[in-house]
């Protein structure tokens, strides 16, 4: 199984620059580079660095709008040669939503079966994402599904505003590693440790988040001309979940329910009369549950989910999945006797 990378950023932001960089710093790794752009020439392509093993470039359309003749072309391809590079890197369109992208990832049984999503990383121009914030609902969700934001070009900004904007972004997304950096350079090893959908790298994260005050209700942003409030909450349940087909319908309908609203659910759920923390993640309408480590003993167990998107509705959410954990089933059956 082949370790992916997905480059995403606004337009100018420097992920080409970031994209050269972690081809110099990664020189022990063989890379294949997927490049995207709009329109007939890809420029990027011509400037990527040499020392990859192929860049395969994507023009005339944008990755998250032609997956079945785009990316899913390549994917085939590539999954034939494996034994001929190491990672593979895509680097997407500075206008692309990438939750269409991960969701072939963590959701399609095909391309699990050749490839891994390590890490979703998300390069932003310090002094401008704020700017972009305003302006579209791409940049939001670029940095909504990102594991790591890389702020780039911080020498644009005065020392006391990059902390604030920081700030900024873990209220946004607060899973994610933020990084800030010059010319595109970051510590390459923290970047591509810090992972998608590998239990111990997000336990860690969910974990820090859980030790600190929620954040709730960012600050509101103006994307397309139309008011986001775009909001943030942890749900902690203290009781097991009792996970059987009612729970998966009830989740899938609920995600169905608010798919405009919500970008991104991570979690870990303590399971009743199970060894191991289960991870749930959810990208759009579509819902992955899959094993995490198992509990140590002596070790407090608890559930952990974390919400982000625009006007939603705590409790609604809270109360969905409090009637799955074992404590409202039993009081729930014992009402019904």
């Amino acid at each position: 199984m082949k370790k992916v990378t997905l480059i995403t950023g606004f337009l100018g932001a420097g992920k080409t620059t970031f994209l050269n960089h972690l081809i110099r710093e990664s020189s022990s790794e063989r890379i294949l580079v997927i490049e995207n752009e709009v329109g007939k020439c890809n420029v990027d392509g011509a400037l990527v660095e040499s020392g990859v093993e192929e860049v395969v470039e994507l023009t005339a359309g944008c990755l998250c709008c032609s997956l079945s003749d785009g990316l899913l072309d390549v994917l085939e391809v590539a999954s034939a040669k494996q034994d001929e590079f190491d990672r593979l890197v895509i680097e997407t369109t500075g206008v692309a939503d990438p939750s269409s992208i991960v969701q072939v990832f963590l959701a399609d049984p095909m391309v699990g079966r050749f490839f891994e999503l390590e890490q979703v990383i998300c390069v932003a121009d310090a002094g401008l994402v704020e700017d972009w914030l305003e302006e579209t609902e791409e940049a939001l969700r670029q940095i909504v599904m990102a594991d790591v934001i890389l702020l780039n070009k911080a020498d644009t900004v005065s020392e006391y505003y990059l902390p604030l904007l920081t700030q900024r972004m873990q209220a946004i997304n607060p899973h994610a590693v933020v990084l800030s950096g010059e010319n595109g350079r970051f510590p390459i090893p923290q970047i591509v440790g810090t992972k998608t959908s590998e239990a111990v790298s997000f336990e860690s994260r969910l974990g820090a988040i859980g030790k600190r005050q929620e954040l709730v209700d960012a600050t509101p942003l103006t994307a397309k001309g139309n008011r986001h409030k775009v909001n943030t909450f942890t749900l902690t349940f203290d009781q097991p979940f009792v996970l059987d087909d009612h729970f998966s319908l009830q989740l899938h309908r609920l995600i169905n329910l608010y798919r405009d609203q919500v970008y991104r659910i991570k979690g870990i759920l303590h399971v009743s009369n199970y060894p191991n923390r289960i991870i749930l993640q959810s990208v759009r309408t579509n819902c992955v549950i899959t094993d995490g480590s198992p509990w140590l003993p002596g070790e407090m167990k608890e559930s952990n989910l974390v919400f982000i998107g625009r006007g939603l509705k705590k409790e609604a959410f809270n109360k969905m999945f409090l009637r799955f954990t074992r404590k409202t089933q039993h009081e729930t059956n014992w009402k019904s006797k």
